[in-house]
C-alpha cells in the first residue's frame, strides 16, 4: 500500500499523522534512553561487547522520525496560515 503525500492528506489525516508519530516519536525516545543506559551498565560491568553499539545503530532511525514529524507540522502550519 502506498502512503499519501503530505501534500494530498487533508488537513484532520495530517493532525491525526501527527499525533501518532509524535507517540512513536517518544516511544522510540524512551527507547534509545534505555538502551544507552543498558549498553553504559553493561560495558561497565562486563567490558566492550555489541549491546554497547546499539544506542548508536538506533539513533539514525531517531533521527529520522523526528524530521519527518518536523515535516508533517510544517505542512499543518501551512494550511492554517492559509
Amino acid at each position: 500500500m502506498k502512503e499519501k503525500l503530505l501534500t494530498e492528506m487533508t488537513l484532520e489525516e495530517l493532525k491525526k499523522k501527527d499525533n501518532t508519530v509524535k507517540k512513536l516519536t517518544a516511544a522510540m525516545a524512551g527507547a534509545v534512553i534505555v538502551l544507552v543506559l543498558a549498553g553504559i551498565f553493561l560495558t561497565i560491568q562486563k567490558g566492550f561487547s555489541v549491546f554497547s553499539i546499539f544506542p548508536v545503530a538506533f539513533l539514525p532511525v531517531f533521527i529520522v522520525m523526528v524530521t519527518g514529524r518536523k515535516k508533517i507540522q510544517e505542512e499543518i502550519e501551512k494550511r492554517q496560515g492559509s
